[in-house]
């Protein structure tokens, strides 16, 4: 017989259980973010969970209710058993009716009135996180949420808006919000980054982030930076304005019906901090593969194919995009994933892309999209076909990237939101129910390699152009080594990225600096590496003084890509290909990146800015930024196990400002919390499986 332990999967005992203080959730936010909101959580001991139903029409509620009563019996019974039982609590549990954990896709749906040319304004929300129970695809798992929501909410605001949230951390584990592709210009200790930025918000404490979007515009996100723990709910869109938007669609003949966002997560039924224990632990050489795909959330499993879990599919709803005819569509896509790289198509449509992480672009058609985990892409769909009414958007998992490419059941490699064709006017019946698309794919078919869409064929809507010059270039090899004990841990060099939960990297450095410490002022005036502030075995660090222009020289030695993603600045992508760099000169580029080659003066005009860029499997990239946004900025592969393994280092720019900052009383209390409960939910310690300190 297969317990209810087994049909949830074993890392459901990795979830630490600590006392709830007893207070409620907190206010909720603006009533566009979360619609629908109908009770706050009641207290349940040492942990608070929701046990969310919702039932898509009417008509099924008599068929569901006998199967609706036995799925929240087991799951009492697993809360007794599993959850409270060891810690002597009391045990509540939730059912919801319609709506339940589920955020309206029309949460993902930009303002259509939005005020381009509003004044800049501050936009406060307030955020509690909390664990629940849920089963997104069917399937039940605990999860993180945002005020009792997945996925999290979304943030509109305008170039030059101020952003007040206030993060109220109700999880049983520690965490951080990093607001991925943000400058961050002024506020580097809101970066988000745990270990480098700033301490972990401890269990029961509070944190207000608080910055200024200036400089920049287009699609980005928000995510946990603690561990894995993005991959278990906490992340969310964010869209950023720029007041010539609507001027810029006009420009190049692509006014748009509608603007929306679409989110690709590779998904996993298991916790993220089981999978990540296993992933790092001895004789281990591979990340874990996930068990399926959601958009925006949503997507169904076939329970009978999943005998071991504890699965209810009566509840969960496929994705569906109404867009109306003869008109063009903005789909912000955004692969929020810890994993997987995704192929994106729409039957029978070609598409324009207008965006990549945040740079503007003039329309380039295209029927297929490669995306990365943490980019971004907007394309635009045109609704003009005749043929029918109804299409698939197909998201599928680029299983051959995989060690192992095949999924544990066939066929949930792909997750596919339904297109459908409706007219101006009223809304739609919604109790009507819909037929399918008839599948239409584009042929061929899958890529059969992960990396990055041709880029070289895109142009910036507005020309930035690289400079001539780098002031100095890093060659950087990056690895997933086997080392001693059989640990498998990704490097840049020689060196395995661990963070000081306690101590971060900017901490010490503005104490340092401003405090006299010889340690950090003899080295304050030198660019480069710093191994004598920062310990080069697992905190490789580059600083500059003054504002440099840098070039980073990727070489990939492993079989695997990565994605890198510099925090706090946009990266111009020189080149990048497959095999062993070939030089500068390849790229028409003099020795070092000290100058252009004669007859190419114009060969950097239109390169592409983005934040992501990969390096795939044996091959190389180079990339060029400029070092003038004061602070420590993480650079790191968004392959989350493999940045978790440890291949990540800092870039420290402008020294010399930095030296004259003051860290936040409110980030400092943030360290004030002890060890142990800043470590909940961390990656693990090397030496938790040896007892002694390797890697501590």
């Amino acid at each position: 017989m297969v317990s209810l332990q087994d049909r949830l999967g074993d890392d459901i005992e990795n979830v630490e259980m600590e006392e709830i203080d007893d207070h409620g959730e907190g206010e909720g936010q603006e009533d566009r973010l979360l619609p629908g909101q109908d009770g706050d959580l009641e207290g349940a001991g040492d942990q608070e969970y929701k046990v969310e139903f919702h039932l898509r029409t009417i008509w099924v509620v008599l068929g569901s209710i006998l199967a609706a009563g036995l799925v929240y019996a087991a799951l009492v019974a697993f809360t007794k058993t599993f959850i409270v039982k060891d810690h002597l609590l009391e045990e509540s549990v939730e059912m919801k009716g319609v709506g339940g954990f589920r955020r309206p896709a029309s949460d993902y749906i930009l303002d259509p009135t939005w005020d381009f040319d509003a004044p800049n304004k501050i936009r406060h929300y307030k955020w509690t996180v909390t664990d629940i129970v849920a089963n997104p695809d069917g399937v039940f798992r605990p999860m993180l949420t945002i005020n009792g929501l997945f996925p999290g909410p979304m943030i509109e605001c305008n170039d030059g808006d101020n952003i007040v949230i206030d993060v109220d951390n109700q999880s049983v584990n520690a965490t951080a919000i990093h607001f991925h592709g943000l400058f961050q210009n002024g506020t580097n200790w809101m970066d988000g980054t745990i270990g480098v930025t700033q301490c972990p918000i401890a269990p029961r404490k509070k944190f207000q982030y608080k910055f200024t979007v200036t400089g920049q515009s287009g699609t980005y996100y928000y995510h946990s930076h603690q561990a894995v723990t993005a991959s278990d709910g906490l992340y969310g869109p964010l869209v950023i304005h720029d007041r010539r938007e609507k001027d810029m669609q006009r420009m190049v003949e692509f006014e748009y019906a509608s603007d929306r966002v679409v989110m690709l997560q590779d998904y996993y039924h298991d916790l993220s901090s089981g999978l990540l224990k296993s992933t790092l632990e001895p004789g281990s050489e591979s990340s874990p593969i996930p068990d399926g795909a959601l958009i925006n959330g949503l997507n169904c499993q076939d329970c009978s194919q999943l005998p071991t879990r504890l699965c209810d599919n009566s509840t969960c709803a496929s994705p569906e995009l109404d867009l109306t005819s003869n008109a063009n569509h903005r789909l912000r896509i955004i692969n929020v994933g810890a994993f997987a790289w995704f192929q994106v198509s729409v039957d029978e449509h070609q598409f324009a892309i207008t965006e990549v992480d945040g740079t503007e672009i003039l329309p380039s058609y295209d029927t297929r999209l490669m995306i990365s985990p943490a980019q971004r892409y907007s394309i635009v769909v045109t609704t003009n076909q005749t043929k029918a009414d109804s299409f698939w958007f197909r998201a599928r998992l680029a299983t051959h990237c995989f060690n192992e490419p095949q999924l544990a059941v066939p066929g949930t490699e792909e997750v596919k939101a339904a297109i459908y064709y409706t007219p101006m006017g009223p809304r739609r019946d919604t109790t009507v129910v819909r037929s399918q698309p008839t599948p239409r794919d584009w042929s061929p078919g899958m890529e059969v390699e992960c990396r990055d869409m041709n880029t070289t064929v895109y142009t910036p809507s507005h020309y930035m152009p690289a400079p001539a010059v780098a002031d100095h270039s890093y060659y950087l090899r990056s690895n997933l080594e086997i080392g001693d004990w059989r640990l498998e841990r990704g490097f840049f060099n020689t060196s395995t990225f661990r963070p000081n939960l306690q101590q971060p990297s900017l901490h010490r450095t503005v104490d340092g600096l401003s405090s006299g410490n010889e340690t950090f002022t003899a080295t304050s005036k030198v660019d480069g590496v710093n191994s004598v502030a920062y310990d080069l075995k697992n905190e490789f660090s580059i600083q500059h003084t003054g504002i440099k222009v840098v070039d980073v020289v990727v070489q990939n030695y492993d079989e695997g890509n990565h994605p890198m993603h510099l925090h706090g600045h946009k990266f111009w992508v020189l080149g990048q290909g497959h095999g062993m760099f070939p030089g500068y000169e390849s790229l028409n580029l003099l020795p070092e990146g000290k100058g252009v080659a004669e007859g190419h003066e114009d060969i950097l005009d239109s390169v592409i800015r983005r934040d992501v860029a990969t390096a795939e499997g044996f091959g190389w990239l180079v990339l060029r930024f400029i070092a003038d946004n004061s602070g420590v900025w993480n650079f790191h592969c968004h392959m989350a196990w493999h940045s978790e393994a440890g291949l990540s280092l800092n870039f420290l720019s402008r020294v010399d400002e930095i030296a004259k900052w003051e860290i936040p009383e409110a980030n400092r209390q943030l360290c004030a919390s002890s060890v142990e409960e800043l470590e909940k939910g961390s990656t693990p310690k090397d030496s938790q499986w040896f007892g002694f300190g390797i890697g501590d």
